[in-house]
C-alpha cells in the first residue's frame, strides 16, 4: 500500500518524504527517473560505462544531499544539475 501512495505523490513531496527517512520514497524516485538520467548523461557522454559510472554518483549526491534539500525547483532538475556537476569534474 505505501509504494501505491508513494507513486501518486510529486517527486518533490517525496523527496521530503526521504529527508525524513523514508527509504521507499527513494526508491520510488529511483524507479521514475534511472532511465531520463541515463539518457540525459548518455546524450552528453555517450560512452555506457562512464554514464554508469556518472549516474551512481548522481544518486550518491543526491542522497549525500537531501538533508539540505529544498524545493525551490523541480526535483529532476535539481538531479540533473547534480549529475551536471559530475559531468564537470
Amino acid at each position: 500500500m505505501r509504494g501505491l501512495i508513494n507513486r501518486l505523490k510529486s517527486d518533490e513531496a517525496l523527496m521530503l518524504a526521504y529527508q525524513r527517512g523514508d527509504v521507499a520514497a527513494f526508491e520510488c524516485l529511483y524507479l521514475r527517473h534511472k532511465d531520463g538520467l541515463y539518457a540525459f548523461l548518455y546524450n552528453s557522454y555517450p560512452r555506457l560505462a562512464v554514464v554508469e559510472e556518472l549516474a551512481q554518483e548522481a544518486w550518491l549526491g543526491v542522497v549525500n544531499s537531501a538533508a539540505t534539500y529544498r524545493p525551490q525547483a523541480r526535483f529532476r532538475t535539481w538531479l540533473y544539475q547534480i549529475a551536471r556537476n559530475r559531468l564537470a569534474d
